[in-house]
């Protein structure tokens, strides 16, 4: 194909993807870590600093920064949802407009607030069409489209999009990172797995996509080495400015700790957070690792070590479940290299109609969770029956009759139409207020 058509291609996935996770955003704030990004973001863009003094009613209820020695309250998550947020509210804030608010007044342009809580659905786009571009390099183009659609729009990938946790910007950079190096650009790979460490310091885990950038171009080596340690610098200046230590991300008492192996059972098969409850279609990624494990190995074997210090990570955190999150969270970022282990099989799809059955009823599976959560706000359902004390919280995660998945679809029964958790489909399909 030609760079035209390859330009038209992904223009399409693009922008297609981006109306799709826009429109079905959240357009609102769920939980106090999304609340602390947002007004950072809105605090930079509007006064030229961090500080969220103004949240300290907050902090006194949940931990979402500390003081830094300047006495100004700051968050401890990182900077790249907090500078995109910034950044879309600077361009789209109106004068005059109606406030937005979350418990408090947290910005003064509702406007500017609707557009930069949808900053998820940019990363989220630029994710999926890095993933179709990197498939397409060793696949055709119903492999690669297909593959696309069954991680984008049949796997968490998609309710992560329309929020504002920064696992999504964390994985749409580290593919796009992935996706540059097999079209051999090292520098362009690196810079992309820098901004992805802006978003998750954990995805330099993600250095074996430079050391084969390397590896294939040597004399790029020392020069796209460089970018991904400005990155590094970058974080720790972030750290410096905010509480006064270039090692200290604000995150007080959170630590590593606990029982690795039981913590590692719970991320991968724990009914409330496995990624094979939220997003099943994965399961046909275990055959298509051994098949592109024997056609394309370097590629497979990046894909496997990032995926498994992923979880490994993960597995070694206090709170290895996210906190209250509805979904695989806090592995989110290897999605789209999950889509690259899913693609081999989706290939031999093609060619066996009984694994195609199976394809379609696991995408359509995931699917449904998604829209189980588009419906209704799986928030609401889980405040209604953790908040109470009518069930605990470590049932909604070990339990399969009380997992939040069995919840939500509990919940269904008495649907009305302004429970959807969309901003813009409760304006265009319900007399509600948001």
């Amino acid at each position: 194909m030609t760079t035209r058509q390859y330009l038209v291609a992904g223009s399409i996935c693009f922008v297609s993807l981006l109306l799709f996770y826009g429109i079905t955003a959240r357009g609102k704030l769920q939980t106090s870590d999304e609340a602390a990004v947002f007004a950072s973001g809105v605090s930079l863009a509007t006064h030229g600093h961090l500080a969220i003094d103004d949240l300290q009613w907050l902090q006194d209820h949940v931990n979402i920064g500390e003081r830094g020695p300047d006495g100004h309250l700051y968050t401890k998550y990182f900077p790249g949802n907090i500078f995109g947020v910034a950044l879309i509210y600077k361009l789209t804030a109106q004068p005059n407009d109606q406030p937005y608010v979350w418990a408090r007044e947290l910005a003064s342009s509702a406007t500017g607030a609707s557009w930069a809580l949808r900053v998820n659905a940019l990363w989220g786009a630029i994710g999926m069409t890095s993933l179709l571009f990197l498939l397409k390099r060793y696949f055709d183009w119903r492999t690669a489209i297909a593959t696309v659609l069954l991680i984008g729009i049949c796997s968490d990938w998609w309710y992560q999009s329309r929020g504002l946790f920064s696992e999504v910007g964390a994985g749409a950079f580290l593919v796009t990172g992935l996706c540059l190096m097999a079209y051999d650009k090292p520098y362009a790979s690196s810079t992309a797995l820098a901004v992805s460490i802006l978003f998750r310091p954990t995805n330099i885990l993600a250095l074996p996509v430079w050391a084969v950038s390397a590896w294939r171009k040597p004399r790029a080596a020392i020069g796209s080495a460089l970018i991904v340690i400005a990155a590094g610098a970058f974080l720790c200046w972030f750290n410096y400015i905010r509480f006064g230590s270039i090692l200290n991300f604000g995150y007080a008492s959170e630590r590593f700790g606990g029982p690795f192996f039981k913590n590692l059972e719970g991320v991968l098969f724990s009914p409330g957070r496995s990624p094979f409850v939220y997003s099943p279609i994965l399961v046909l990624a275990i055959p298509g690792t051994w098949l592109l494990l024997r056609k394309q190995p370097i590629l497979a074997l990046i894909c496997l070590v990032v995926i498994a210090a992923y979880v490994f990570t993960v597995a070694r955190l206090f709170n290895w479940a996210g906190g209250t999150s509805w979904g695989a969270r806090l592995i989110t970022p290897t999605a789209p290299l999950c889509g690259v282990l899913l693609a081999p099989t989706v290939d031999y799809i093609w060619k066996n109609k009984l694994l195609a059955t199976a394809a379609l009823l696991l995408g359509f599976a995931g699917f449904s969770v998604q829209m189980l959560a588009l419906l209704r706000d799986p928030m609401r359902v889980i405040m209604e029956h953790v908040a109470t004390g009518e069930i605990d919280n470590q049932e909604t995660l070990y339990t399969l009759r009380n997992s939040w998945l069995a919840l939500q679809i509990r919940s269904m029964p008495s649907w009305q139409r302004c429970d959807l958790d969309a901003s813009t489909l409760r304006a265009w399909f319900a007399d509600c207020r948001q």
